[in-house]
């Protein structure tokens, strides 16, 4: 039970977090051992970047049509449709040699991607009270970072691997090959939700909702700002410190374990002191943490501070979700949703481009250039909802 929010009693909602589940498994290890993958089979910080480029563009240009269309037709079959997709990303960049090749697998993540989430959480939202919002999809943030944290402790099978004598992108290969049955596998749960009534079948447009735009504008800051470093931290701390998925896993899976009663907390301090404060206090204190990443001596300080940071930032991230689902139409969610993901995912997938060539002569100026976007964004997001501030 979440702040009186009790996931037993609602099937529906079990399933899709089943569902939920089984799909971060995949995401978490995508995310923990694929850039280093990539590294090791010859690619820089600038074709790593490409890759993010890639798959952030294909979502970002699919996200809204796709969003729309979750408006209209059963979500269930998208959300499945969208693990279908990334699984078959997975086995093609196992499978393929050439580049050319390897990013047409980014684009088919952006499309699972643009498929899988935004229709996820207007399913939810639709099988969850109002009240509860932020208890359902705090429990949905517990329960992924649970998977993350077990998913990137199997960043040590690459390392056993190259230890028995394989050559290192075999190892990485073989660790993430199962991944694509798995992914399929996640579909299967969230076909059992029971399908909801018709929904008012209306004209696709886009939200005019003043308080969904000032959201959409705060996002396209956060996505800039974090494209130019987050997305390729794993690379930042492989190529800084010497270090592989072995280490690099264990500090997304001990920041993914830490993370878990920090979400739990969310909403109670969310009805405590308000949404806002909740969302904003958090994700600045993570600012400074994010600025001193570079002058880390070792792994170990960087890992510190990485862990922290990790935790302050995203800890509020259910708590924005719910204040977006709260505050749009019921039968416009998907499209609400699909927008300030493409706010997010278009100027993050071209400052991963960015910040990925500069990656290449010189490791830290990105880390300094996302903190100090992110102060800006807080500040703006702060002067934008203060009038709106109080408990849900």
């Amino acid at each position: 039970m979440v702040n009186g929010f009790s996931v037993g009693s609602n099937r529906d909602f079990r399933l899709m977090m089943m569902s939920a589940a089984v799909f971060a498994m995949t995401d978490g290890l995508t995310y923990t051992i694929l850039q280093l993958y990539l590294k090791s089979v010859g690619f820089t910080g600038t074709n790593v970047g490409r890759f993010v480029l890639i798959q952030g563009i294909s979502a970002a240009l699919l996200l809204l049509p796709l969003g729309m269309i979750s408006d209209r037709v059963d979500r269930r079959k998208l959300v499945a449709l969208g693990t279908a997709s990334s699984s078959t990303a997975v086995l093609i960049v196992v499978a393929a040699r050439d580049e050319p090749i390897i990013m047409l697998a980014a684009s088919l993540f952006g499309l699972g991607s643009a498929m899988y989430s935004p229709s996820l959480s207007a399913l939810i939202s639709e099988k969850v009270k109002d009240g509860d919002l932020e208890a359902a999809y705090a429990f949905q943030s517990v329960l992924v970072q649970a998977v993350y944290g077990f998913s990137a402790m199997i960043g040590w099978v690459p390392e056993v691997l190259v230890g028995s004598g394989y050559a290192l992108p075999d190892a990485y290969r073989i660790s993430i090959i199962w991944l694509v049955p798995l992914g399929f596998a996640a579909a299967l749960p969230v076909l059992k939700v029971r399908k909801s009534g018709e929904r008012l079948r209306r004209a696709f447009r886009i939200s005019r909702n003043p308080v969904i735009i000032k959201v959409t504008f705060t996002q396209i800051l956060i996505g800039f700002g974090a494209g130019l470093s987050i997305p390729m931290l794993s690379y930042y701390l492989s190529t800084k410190f010497g270090v592989e998925s072995g280490p690099i896993g264990t500090v997304n899976s001990i920041v993914s374990f830490l993370a878990i009663p920090f979400f739990f907390l969310a909403p109670s301090l969310a009805h405590r002191f308000g949404s806002l404060k909740a969302i904003v206090v958090p994700q600045a204190l993570s600012v400074p943490l994010m600025a001193l990443l570079p002058f880390s001596p070792s792994f170990g300080v960087a890992a510190i501070l990485f862990i922290s940071r990790q935790i302050l930032m995203n800890m509020s991230s259910p708590l924005l979700t719910a204040f977006i689902m709260r505050h749009a139409s019921p039968s416009e969610r998907a499209t609400t949703s699909a927008m300030t993901a493409i706010a997010w995912r278009i100027p993050n997938s071209i400052a991963a481009q960015i910040g990925g060539s500069i990656f290449d002569f010189s490791l830290d100026l990105p880390l300094y250039a996302t903190s100090a976007i992110y102060s800006i964004y807080i500040t703006v997001f702060f002067l934008l909802f203060r009038d709106m501030e109080k408990s849900p």
